[in-house]
């Protein structure tokens, strides 16, 4: 693989914030692969979500997967005229410091956040704080995107927990038609890095190829973080050869 840019094909999504290096990138005569944005829209809760949102002291825990399921879930309870008090009593996993920082910046506090998101760290991580035995009839609130899928749900009903999963908010993509050619050019080789640049992009990345490890399908391909808060961020989802994105040149970390 060359190290050229104009020799490297980069992958990216086509936010806002990648204007500026999506500019100088083709300056340099780089090729792009811009996967498309996504919209992510609020479900409305049934009757059950309500009763639920509306009595959260059932829950001893409520676990976040993504910044955005922080967002949707505080507007449901703002909707539903639901006192963030009610919240003190309830421990809470943050899966990674980003979401660890949106709940901060509501003033909620995350008692545990696994070192990455494999589901296998998080129960590790879960444990430590609980102790094994004690997962057992222990009430989890998971709000979640409606079609993903989090293995954590089964690992807990394994060990005796409960789970309740509240769908929170909704998936749409622009430019349904590109997802199933941008997923062949990523597994067939076509991208020699590709360039994270917000929290959402793995939330994106993980609607795009469902059911399958990102780790595994970027394996092959050089990863570029815009800053020290995405590159923590890809650690945390288990990608490797993570390196901070410069134009002109990746200063490896």
């Amino acid at each position: 693989m060359s190290n050229s840019i104009n020799e490297k094909t980069f992958g990216l999504f086509a936010n806002p914030n990648n204007k500026k290096i999506v500019s100088e990138l083709e300056k340099a005569g780089a090729k792009i692969v811009k996967f498309p944005p996504f919209e992510a829209e609020k479900i409305e809760p049934d009757a059950n979500s309500v009763e639920h949102l509306s009595n959260l002291a059932e829950f001893d825990w409520i676990i976040f997967p993504d910044v955005l399921t922080v967002d949707f879930f505080l507007q449901s309870l703002e909707e539903n005229a639901v006192d963030f008090f009610e919240l003190d009593e309830i421990r809470v996993c943050a899966f990674g410091e980003v979401i660890s920082d949106r709940l901060r910046f509501a003033r909620l506090h995350a008692d545990v956040i696994p070192n990455t998101i494999k589901t296998d760290d998080v129960l590790s991580a879960l444990k430590n704080y609980i102790a094994a035995e004690d997962l057992k009839e222990l009430e989890f609130l998971l709000p979640k995107e409606i079609s993903l899928r989090n293995e954590i749900k089964n690992e807990l009903l394994k060990a005796g927990g409960k789970v309740f999963e509240l769908p929170i908010y909704e998936i749409k993509f622009s430019k349904d038609s590109e997802i199933s050619k941008l997923k062949a050019l990523v597994k067939g080789g076509a991208i020699d890095e590709f360039i994270f640049s917000a929290p959402t992009d793995f939330i994106a990345l993980n609607y795009i190829f469902s059911g399958e490890s990102l780790a595994q399908i970027f394996a092959d391909i050089e990863i570029s973080a815009v800053d020290e808060i995405i590159y923590q961020t890809i650690r945390e989802n288990n990608l490797k050869c993570a390196g901070l994105f410069q134009p002109g040149k990746v200063a490896k970390v």
